[in-house]
Formats: structure tokens, sequence, C-alpha cells
């Protein structure tokens, strides 16, 4: 039994026990925010407003750091110690192709037999086509933002020219001009219709996703940004302790039900989920 136990190592040991005790299932997403900032500022993306010195600070300039590259490396070695073998994204609220450690962490990630997801703005890609080289194939699926394009000629045009750039790459597109999602923190939450009965739907992201911000602490949701439910951080505390503490498995269990977003004060007002919106106030020219 103790030759069991080192084969299986510390990592995977917990992780059995607390599944088996908790019956609550690791998560199927990683999202490690490798740094804090964004070349972009647009108003359907919740850190538009925020001023609390997590994305921008009391006067709107951007914080700029970043998750130390030895940390990096261990939440991935953590969660291949537990047994994850789903999707990694390298970013939050921020664009993570801005951090010049990013192909080493794309590397290690592939090396290590997971799946690397990423969603960009492509501005930095545009700019450097040996980028673009090293990436294909290195990123397994990539969203792609078009938030430029002044009629449909010029968003196919701009599918064509990223279709081209990737070969290997699943390439998606994003489009908020037209499929916007309404965020808690962004410009559009404040100036579009809202449907009231999203908020009695149930909410599934704290029982598929864990999301670390470039500090360490970590997120209850896509919505989450500002860690508001203290669940912990990954600097003092390791990944299953977190993932399997009480507090998370409890605001989990309870917001899959129906309903359930009425608990808390963020989920209560938190939309996501509802049709989405276009924002484009008339149709395009042709």
């Amino acid at each position: 039994m103790r030759k069991i136990l080192i084969q299986l190592g510390i990592y995977k040991l917990v992780a059995f026990v607390l599944k088996r005790t908790s019956h609550f299932p690791i998560w199927s997403n990683l999202e490690i925010d490798i740094q804090s900032s964004c070349n972009r500022d647009c108003e359907f993306c919740p850190r538009f407003w925020d001023r609390t010195g997590v994305r921008k600070d009391k006067q709107g300039n951007q914080v700029i750091t970043k998750m130390p590259s030895e940390k990096v490396y261990d939440l991935i070695d953590q969660a291949c110690k537990l047994g994850f073998q789903g999707k990694v994204k390298l970013h939050r609220l921020s664009e993570s192709l801005l951090d010049k450690r990013y192909v080493e962490f794309a590397e290690y990630i592939k090396a290590k037999g997971l799946h690397l997801h990423e969603n960009t703005n492509g501005d930095v890609l545009k700019k450097n086509e040996a980028l673009c080289a090293k990436l294909d194939g290195l990123i397994e699926h990539l969203t792609i933002g078009l938030y430029d394009y002044k009629n449909e000629t010029e968003k196919q045009a701009e599918m064509a020219y990223w279709r081209s750039k990737f070969k290997k790459t699943q390439i998606v597109f994003s489009l908020p001009p037209e499929n916007c999602t309404i965020r808690q923190g962004s410009k559009v939450y404040f100036e579009v219709q809202k449907n009231p009965k999203a908020l009695d739907a149930p909410c599934t992201q704290p029982n598929r996703m864990m999301l670390v911000r470039y500090d360490g602490n970590v997120s209850l949701c896509c919505e989450d940004d500002g860690c508001h439910f203290d669940l912990g951080n990954v600097f003092e505390q390791s990944l299953p302790e977190i993932w399997w503490s009480y507090k998370h498995i409890k605001i989990a269990r309870t917001l899959e039900k129906q309903s359930g977003r009425h608990q808390f004060d963020r989920c209560s007002r938190c939309y996501n989920g509802q049709e989405r919106v276009n924002l484009l106030t008339e149709p395009f020219p042709k």
C-alpha cells in the first residue's frame, strides 16, 4: 500500500481522497493569467470600469505586472499531477500575447500533453509573422476577436487573413459588435436591455473552471475577476486545497440550482448566459 501511495504522489493522493469524499470532479478548464494588461480598452470588457487596482488604478491607468514564471510552471505541474488533461488558457481579462514568455509556456503545456486554447484580439500577431508561425499548431484552438470591421466585406476579409496565417491551429472568431455577452464592469452592461429571467438560470462555471489571476487569487467564475468570494491564493495554497475546499464546493453546488444566483450579491446581478446582444445601431452599408 505504501508503495502505491508513493507512486501516486501527494497531489494524486489528495485529489483521489477529495474527489471520493466530496463527489466533486476536477475542473475541465484551467486559466492562468500570466500578466495583467491589455492593449485595448473595449466597451464590452469587464475591465472597462475597473478602478480597484486589479486591472486599472484610480486614475484609470493600466496595472502592468506579471505572474512569476516559476509559479506558472508550478501550477501546470500541479494540474498534471492531479490527473488533469483538459484545456489550458494563459489569460483572464488580459492579452496574453503581450507577454514575451508566451511561447515557452505554450511549449511546456504541449509537452505535458495538455490542450492549449487561447483568446486574442490579434494585434500582436498582426505585427509578428514569426510569432504566428511559432504558434501554429502549438495553440490547438485560437479564438480571435474581430472588433474593427465596418461592413460584411471587411469582416470576411479579416477572417480570410487569419485563416491564411494558421494551418494547424483551429481558428474561430469572436464578434462582439454583433454578438456581445453582457458582462459586469463593462460599459455595455449599463446601456443594454437585460432579461431578468437570466438571473434565475443555474450556473455551472464554478464546477468547471479553475481561474487564477496574475496575483495568485482565484476567481469563482469569469464574472469574478475581482475575486469577491475570497476562495484563496495559489501563492499560499495548492490547487486542490482551493478547488476542493468546503467553501468552493458549497458555492458551486448552490449556483448549479435554479435561482441559486440570488444567494450571492455578485451573482444576483449577473446576466451572463442570457441571449447575446447586437451592438450595431444600423445594418452594414453595402
